[in-house]
């Protein structure tokens, strides 16, 4: 029955090191290293203690009694230095790394002693081994307790398992140094850290379903930027269209003009004193078209920004009056009865660039696409705090399979 029950220790000892140290060379994760190395030792001894089975022996038969002793020490002593290390890189205290890294020194010529001595003289570093195993747990309990005040991951369930592991080790030693007699058994080591693994196991399940829901949170923070961004593209592209269709809008009118005059008086067709008047008036459209220009920039660059429109009080008849003056030539040659009716004189709460972008913008189509001496007519209706401006001509009007596009 006790061989049965160490042999199920050493077995669990033996998964979780090879589980440990797999799950390492996967996510490269330093702690699961060292508990990894920590479980591979803490297996190893347990396979060479007088009071266990002794199985090492059975698998190498040709390893001298003095190296197995060795290799027993060796993997006996190497378990408090690695409790630290895993400890200390999964809940990092850098105020006191100065002493741990002493207290590995120390531990580290411990170790190249037992190694390079034979076991008649590496035997009476016990009592040594016992002190550098207390100050281990002093080191262990101070992490711990300040990752537990902390509210550190799991911290509550390694330091329980500390704790349990620290009362089997404590009881081992005291037996080894024959100051307490306890009947045979399981080797102590071994039962302290089965509840070690134990509770480590609940330690890092609940780490990895951490780090889970953090990858998820992540992936869905990741995914939300991803849109935005796509919408910031997507808005990009539909405010760089929407610029060339209102530039190419508004400025081929005076273009065309300034072309029209120069072909007229190029060819001779107009006098002197018809061309100055002409050039009046495209003098007036040319400083109209860098106007608009100005402030398609100006509304470009802020709506690129992604800023908010800036609302002020605006007088209609103040917005429309420079519109109508850039219209006019056009307004005459196509010989139209252009009517402005209604509240035209009223006051609106709107941005001024965007405000002039779509009135221009009305306007021009109404003039466009309605025939020589045909009719414009624009109501403004104001109805409480809304202003409803409304445009009624004889053009040829929207085909009915583009009306569902405009907006």
């Amino acid at each position: 029955m006790q061989q049965s029950l160490e042999f199920m220790e050493i077995g669990a000892i033996a998964i979780f090191a090879a589980y440990n140290l797999v799950l390492f060379f996967q996510v490269k994760t330093r702690y699961y290293l060292y508990l990894g190395l920590l479980s591979f030792f803490i297996f190893i001894r347990a396979t060479l203690v007088d009071d266990g089975s002794m199985v090492f022996f059975s698998f190498f038969p040709d390893v001298s009694l003095e190296l197995g002793r060795k290799i027993e020490y060796f993997s006996g002593y190497i378990g408090a230095p690695l409790s630290v290390l895993f400890c200390f890189s999964l809940y990092p205290y850098t105020l006191i790394k100065r002493y741990v890294n002493v207290f590995l020194g120390l531990y580290g010529l411990l170790l190249l002693f037992v190694l390079v001595t034979p076991y008649s003289i590496f035997y009476h570093t016990l009592g040594v081994n016992s002190i550098l195993v207390l100050i281990s747990y002093v080191i262990l309990y101070t992490v711990l307790i300040r990752a537990v005040r902390l509210k550190k991951i799991a911290s509550v369930y390694v330091l329980t398992g500390t704790i349990l592991c620290f009362f089997f080790v404590m009881a081992e030693l005291l037996k080894i140094m024959e100051i307490i007699s306890i009947q045979s058994g399981p080797n102590l080591v071994n039962t302290g850290f089965v509840f070690f693994i134990f509770f480590l196991s609940i330690a890092l399940s609940e780490i990895f379903a951490h780090s889970f829901k953090e990858n998820r949170e992540l992936n869905k923070d990741l995914e939300k930027r991803v849109e935005e961004k796509t919408t910031e593209i997507s808005r990009a592209s539909l405010l760089r269209d929407t610029l060339i269709r209102i530039v190419s809008h508004d400025i081929r009118g005076p273009m065309s003009n300034l072309k029209s005059v120069i072909t007229l008086v190029k060819e001779e067709q107009v006098g002197i004193e018809q061309a100055k008047d002409f050039m009046g008036t495209i003098d007036k459209g040319v400083d109209h078209t860098i106007q608009l220009l100005d402030e398609l920039m100006e509304w470009g660059h802020a709506a690129s920004q992604n800023k908010r429109i800036d609302r002020e009080e605006l007088n209609l008849k103040e917005i429309m009056d420079p519109i109508m003056d850039q219209l006019k030539l056009h307004i005459e040659n196509k010989n139209i009865d252009f009517q402005l009716d209604g509240e035209f004189d009223t006051v609106c709460l709107f941005d001024k660039n965007a405000l002039k972008v779509v009135i221009r913008n009305l306007f021009s189509n109404a003039i466009k696409f309605t025939e020589r001496e045909g009719s414009v007519v624009v109501q403004i209706d104001k109805s409480g705090k809304d202003i409803l401006i409304s445009i009624k001509d004889t053009g040829i009007g929207i085909p009915a399979d583009m009306k569902d596009n405009l907006i």
